[in-house]
């Protein structure tokens, strides 16, 4: 059969709820993107009081994501099998990365220590991406789960406006979009990415002049 994109929601009995905090999130840091005053505020409270220096926030931006694996090898299996879920994780990873960085070109906002591309936070962003990613896979297991991986995400945003690198409507855009960009590709997913579908998938180098590469062939 033809490959449809058809919109299968495992979801779909919880309505628009899902889109709720992103919307939020994403329509807050519009906001604040246009009022410097409260920009200034909140960053001159966090270097008074709050500051950080460390690098941290490099690291712990994946760790929802690594946490995955990580309950998956001790035998803790979360909502889709390995394929789908390492499908999943990939576009949310790709679609999260693609919509962060032109919005940092379009924008261009000047950070708080000077440097460019503020708008909106990357590091943010995919810390939401991964702990978003992971409550989707546990939190029907656990809610702390769910607990840990926005705690998480959440220090990574404190982080990045602690340390100067960037405005508070930064890493509350950040957010918004990597809740967004997972919802949205769990809501798109077609679900063939196990065993059965897998075999179907053939990979073979190719040659064409002084071009080389490989060639990935799906048979339906």
């Amino acid at each position: 059969s033809i490959h449809r994109l058809n919109f299968r929601y495992p979801d779909k009995k919880r309505g628009l709820n899902p889109w709720i905090a992103p919307t939020l999130l994403i329509s807050t840091g519009t906001t604040l993107h246009f009022s410097t005053e409260t920009k200034n505020n909140v960053r001159d409270f966090m270097q008074d009081n709050l500051a950080y220096r460390g690098k941290a926030d490099d690291y712990l931006q994946y760790a929802p994501g690594v946490a995955v694996y990580a309950f998956n090898a001790m035998g803790i299996n979360g909502k889709n099998n390995f394929g789908n879920s390492t499908a999943l994780m990939v576009k949310s990873f790709l679609l999260n990365g693609a919509i962060t960085d032109r919005l940092k070109y379009w924008v261009n906002e000047t950070r708080p220590n000077g440097e460019g591309r503020s708008f909106p936070s990357g590091h943010t962003s995919k810390a939401f991406m991964f702990a978003h990613f992971m409550h989707k896979e546990f939190g029907e297991l656990s809610p702390w789960y769910s607990v840990g991986a926005y705690s998480a995400a959440t220090t990574v945003g404190y982080m990045r406006v602690a340390k100067g690198a960037h405005w508070i409507s930064d890493v509350l855009m950040g957010a918004g979009i990597g809740i967004f960009s997972t919802e949205l590709v769990y809501l798109t997913h077609q679900y063939k990415w196990d065993n059965e579908h897998l075999k179907r998938f053939d990979i073979f180098p190719f040659q064409l002049g002084n071009q080389k590469g490989v060639t990935m062939v799906y048979t339906f």
